[in-house]
């Protein structure tokens, strides 16, 4: 009977570890860097850099997607972004953490993403990604061109 015993504080310590979620308390909000590690970083790396011709790289260039028009829209919009199993407010919240850690620096008057402009731009579902991208691409290489002449 003894051997069991340390069985059931087991059993016991799990029950009351789930006890909240049954009772339909919410998790705790984890932070956005965490939330990076857990729903970005096996493909985006924990650095940014992504995988040459697979994942596109973050790291010194997500940034510049708010320098065009469309490309806020867009980061909110990209499928591995819109179907993460986050909160909307939660993805503001990692938005709002990961474009400035990610770079460049932010444009003059970078207003950070809110919960419901989040919410409403996932309800817009993209559907050729690839095209969308590429121009916006050409866009901020544009940009970029005419800013260095």
């Amino acid at each position: 009977m003894r051997r069991a015993r340390p069985l059931v504080l087991v059993a016991l310590g799990a029950v009351l570890a789930l006890a909240p979620v049954a009772a339909g308390a919410q998790a705790p909000v984890r932070s956005p860097r965490v939330n990076y590690m857990v729903n970005c970083q096996g493909c985006h790396l924990p650095d940014g850099r992504g995988m040459a011709g697979k994942v596109p790289a973050m790291r010194g260039y997500l940034a510049n997607f708010l320098r065009v028009e469309g490309g806020r829209d867009f980061l909110v919009r990209v499928p591995g972004v819109a179907n993460a199993a986050l909160s909307d407010a939660e993805l503001a919240a990692l938005l709002n953490w990961l474009i400035p850690a990610m770079g460049p620096r932010l444009p003059a008057g970078f207003t950070p993403y809110t919960e419901e402009e989040v919410h409403r731009l996932r309800a817009q579902r993209l559907q050729d990604v690839q095209p969308l991208r590429a121009a916006l691409v050409a866009r901020i290489e544009a940009g970029a061109a005419a800013t260095q002449r």
